[in-house]
């Protein structure tokens, strides 16, 4: 199971080419993110003007449905709890995305080239990609 984080969700919601040709190269792969992560989009799409709202609301909706979603449970929490460290880069949210990642068997993370990432040992593979 592969996870895609909230910068590589909104490109693909964003319609952008790269993103789009990135989501084909991932045919057959079965694909994650977390409630942590829909709640960002959701966030987002609730905050656009007007008629835009109920159009992004619409896409995230699609988008979800073509995704597993991981949730962020007393599995997740324990794994989140069990690597923390004392700087937290990124905050809790973070933190609590990556356990549920870790507790539910994803094998990667796909994410943007920006941001800090949580330390600690974790069995998933990180990935960063430019979109």
């Amino acid at each position: 199971m592969k996870a895609l984080d909230t910068p590589v969700l909104l490109s693909i919601l964003h319609g952008a080419p790269a993103a789009k040709s990135f989501l084909r190269s991932l045919s057959g792969e079965e694909l994650a993110t977390t409630e942590a992560n829909l709640l960002e989009l959701s966030a987002l799409a609730a905050r656009a003007p007007g008629a835009s709202r109920t159009q992004r609301i619409r896409e995230l909706e699609r988008l979800r449905r073509r995704l597993t979603v991981l949730p962020i449970d007393a599995r997740a929490h324990v794994e989140a709890t069990a690597r923390l460290t004392a700087d937290r880069p990124g905050g809790l949210f973070l933190w609590a995305m990556y356990g549920a990642l870790q507790a539910h068997g994803c094998a990667e993370l796909i994410t943007d080239t920006k941001g800090k990432l949580p330390g600690g040992h974790w069995r998933f593979k990180i990935r960063r990609i430019a979109l």
